[in-house]
């Protein structure tokens, strides 16, 4: 179908949205969301009923599993999406200059595009979400409750000594985490210095050889998932690492860690009882080493 005919379309479909409520009755919503981030913010504000379509990587809460797939933020479907009739579609900013979203602005749909790469603007989006669905209360509940998960993260480390910590993403090649990211962020707090800082990029590509010679005390791997076993085929190459030779090389799930949002404060949590088991020990509530 050619973009004449999905405007033509789309009008049509607002027009209809628009005689079946009375002038002074509120339309229920219709939304769509185009990222995971988006869409775990929406059930948490308890919107959840009024979305009716997510993208193709949106997997949390269990219940948008059933629900259609439109495609993701910088490669959203359009016909997927007007055929959901809309009232109010949400992505991410790096999705502004997609053709498609500017495509859905022409046609008069509501788009809102909010960023998730810093604390700071998970919980904006939160409040930007909060208020454009009319959920500020809920949006204010919501950050406070992950300022309170991360003050008490804090306090259980106020006493550690950082350590030196790398956080992959994927094997091949070597993706780690990097600077200017939430997970960047995330480390710091847990106390750990980010090895992969020293790169400037948010998402670099390792070598094994960099790796060895920064000599990082932990390594969080993604690739090892929740098997700690499979750990020993990759690393058990390089004993001369640190946290190889100490066993301290841990895999983690993708869900919730490398999922950024709502549950930023879990993820943070999680993080941080690799990095610092020591400080979750009996009694060691802020203790160091």
């Amino acid at each position: 179908m050619g973009l004449y005919r999905l405007a033509a379309a789309a009008a049509l479909s607002l027009y209809a949205l628009t005689l079946a409520s009375p002038a002074n009755a509120a339309a229920p919503m219709r939304i769509v969301s185009l990222a995971p981030s988006v869409t775990e913010t929406l059930f948490a504000l308890g919107a959840g009923p009024d979305v009716v379509g997510v993208s193709q990587y949106c997997d949390y809460p269990p219940q948008v599993r059933d629900l259609p797939r439109v495609g993701s933020f910088l490669t959203p479907n359009l016909e997927a999406i007007i055929a959901l009739r809309p009232t109010l579609v949400v992505g991410l900013e790096l999705s502004s200059d997609v053709r498609q979203i500017r495509a859905l602005n022409s046609m008069g749909y509501p788009v809102l595009l909010v960023s998730d790469d810093s604390l700071q603007e998970i919980e904006n989006s939160i409040e930007k979400v909060g208020a454009r669905i009319s959920r500020e209360n809920e949006a204010r509940r919501l950050v406070a409750q992950i300022q309170d998960q991360i003050a008490a993260v804090q306090n259980r480390l106020a006493n550690v000594k950082p350590l030196r910590a790398l956080m992959l993403v994927g094997h091949q090649p070597i993706v780690a985490v990097g600077s200017g990211t939430y997970l960047d962020e995330l480390m710091h707090i847990a106390r750990a210095d980010n090895i992969a800082a020293a790169a400037g990029e948010q998402w670099p590509h390792l070598s094994m050889e960099f790796i060895i010679a920064m000599r990082p005390e932990v390594i969080l791997d993604g690739a090892m998932g929740s098997d700690a076993a499979s750990s020993s085929d990759f690393w058990g190459k390089y004993p001369t690492i640190p946290a190889v030779r100490d066993h301290r090389v841990f895999g983690y799930a993708e869900d919730p860690m490398l999922h950024s949002g709502p549950r930023v404060g879990q993820s943070l949590e999680i993080m941080a009882r690799k990095i610092h088991p020591e400080a979750w020990d009996r009694g060691a509530a802020g203790a160091g080493k």
